[in-house]
């Protein structure tokens, strides 16, 4: 899976749950979710990555979109199976 492939699926995810413009979304440096955002985000993209980001009870709700992609592409690439 690729970098841009797993970035475009963040922000239709965070864009999906917070019924945020991807325009807007993209614009922020950091997007900032509520505990319940947050919760659905992440539970959304563990689903679909079949990966466990461990991210979903973290103290600090807010991240970077690029700082994400990265994290879950090196998760998908330590989790590929051959």
């Amino acid at each position: 899976m690729t970098p841009t492939f797993i970035r475009q699926l963040i922000i239709h995810t965070v864009c999906n749950v917070t019924g945020e413009d991807p325009k807007h979304i993209v614009a922020l440096n950091e997007v900032v979710l509520s505990t319940r955002d947050w919760e659905q985000v992440f539970s959304r993209l563990e689903a679909s990555l079949d990966i466990d980001t461990g991210m979903l009870t973290p103290s600090e709700r807010s991240i970077a979109i690029d700082l994400l992609t990265r994290v879950l592409h090196a998760k998908l690439a330590d989790h590929v199976i051959f």
